[in-house]
């Protein structure tokens, strides 16, 4: 890992990342959130710890970004949440199967590289009645918008340390076996379209849509 993808990127994403208007999905998201255990995949700077509800006792932060996880150090000693960090990939999680209460993830599935392999991992060590948190950008609705964003893709892949625009969030997610019974889709304001279209949601595992 560079220096860019080290250094400049976790100051970047701790600044840009924390507006108002981001951080009222987050909110919203997290809110929800009925569990004591939590496991959040893509950790980042820690941003998420201060909208977790107080019935949240205890997190496993698991990032493979170590200045993401160096960024995240002082929110950390400042949180009342025990939290405990890995370092390492979502790619493969560290735990057994349906041994997991609940998963978050917000803007995260855009930039693991193999995100199929990262939703397999959290349907197989989700609880059976476990529940996945997502907050993700991805795919637009409209046909132009998508087009944009696939020729745009590579530069953003780029310039953002491996940031996809155009990931269809609830395919991927529905194709790891996890069922969405809560989604809502929107466009984030003030942001341009190719990467302000969210997916705010709830999956469980072995839950149908309709349940």
């Amino acid at each position: 890992m560079g220096f860019y993808s080290k250094v400049i990127i976790p100051y970047f994403y701790d600044f840009s990342m924390d507006s108002e208007q981001i951080n009222k999905g987050r909110q919203n998201l997290l809110s929800k959130v009925t569990e004591e255990n939590v496991v959040e995949i893509g950790f980042g700077t820690g941003i998420n710890l201060k909208f977790y509800p107080e019935n949240v006792k205890h997190i496993i932060g698991i990032d493979a970004n170590e200045g993401m996880l160096k960024q995240a150090e002082k929110k950390i000693s400042n949180s009342k949440i025990r939290v405990q960090i890995i370092h390492q990939s979502s790619e493969k999680l560290p735990f057994e199967e349906n041994s997991i209460d609940a998963v978050v993830s917000t803007y995260t599935l855009c930039s693991i590289k193999h995100v199929e392999s990262a939703l397999r991992e959290i349907f197989r060590v989700l609880k059976p009645e476990g529940r996945y948190y997502f907050l993700e950008h991805g795919l637009a609705d409209k046909p132009f918008t998508q087009q944009l964003q696939h020729i745009l893709n590579p530069i953003q892949n780029i310039w953002a340390d491996g940031c996809n625009l155009n990931r269809n969030i609830s395919s991927i997610i529905a194709e790891s076996g996890l069922r969405i019974i809560e989604m809502k889709n929107y466009y984030m304001k003030r942001d341009p379209k190719i990467v302000g279209y969210m997916y705010e949601g709830i999956a469980k595992k072995g839950i149908a849509k309709n349940d």
